[in-house]
């Protein structure tokens, strides 16, 4: 799969786990300990943001709560606009992108917000009781990604925990969410 189909597969499982969050779930703790489930949404939608204002060379909006009081539809937005900004201009990907944390190709841009927004799916599905095995073949291929670029220089509070060990037998979401240190 390419790399803006990828980013649009796990934008739209996200779509799907947050739609399925119950009205008194949003205050739940999710397994990233910084947040609860309306918070993993903002994050989400940040970075979705980010990435759509990054590459149509638009300004990030400045605010702390990207969400309101709609964090499905703020999400849906979000995301909506970051693949628009990728399949206006596809050859973004080979070009550097400036995001505020540094300059990165486009490519890389696009495999890491794929993978952020993938596990922070499972995040909020894990959260709120939905099924965690969450769509297979972009869970493999978010797993395999992820062992490329998670070394031990990321492994520290704020970003990735120490990779925890999942059951066997666990899914390929689940397997994703252990190796990014979370408890499955």
């Amino acid at each position: 799969m390419d790399p803006i189909a990828t980013f649009t597969a796990a934008c739209n499982e996200a779509k799907s786990v947050l739609a399925n969050v119950g009205p008194d779930q949003w205050t739940n703790q999710s397994p990233c300990s910084e947040w609860d489930v309306r918070g993993v949404a903002n994050h989400m939608t940040g970075g979705a943001l980010m990435v759509a204002a990054a590459i149509s060379g638009q300004p990030m909006p400045h605010t702390e709560d990207f969400v309101g009081d709609d964090p499905v539809g703020a999400f849906g937005k979000a995301v909506d606009a970051a693949v628009a900004a990728f399949n206006a201009d596809p050859s973004v990907l080979g070009r550097t992108v400036t995001l505020p944390f540094g300059e990165m190709p486009g490519g890389a841009v696009a495999g890491i917000f794929t993978n952020d927004e993938f596990a922070h799916a499972w995040d909020v599905a894990k959260a709120t009781g939905q099924n965690t095995d969450l769509n297979p073949v972009l869970a493999e291929g978010c797993l395999a990604a992820a062992k490329q670029f998670i070394g031990p220089d990321f492994r520290k509070p704020g970003l990735f925990d120490a990779e925890t060990t999942a059951p066997e037998g666990s899914s390929a979401a689940d397997r994703l969410a252990a190796f990014m240190g979370r408890t499955v």
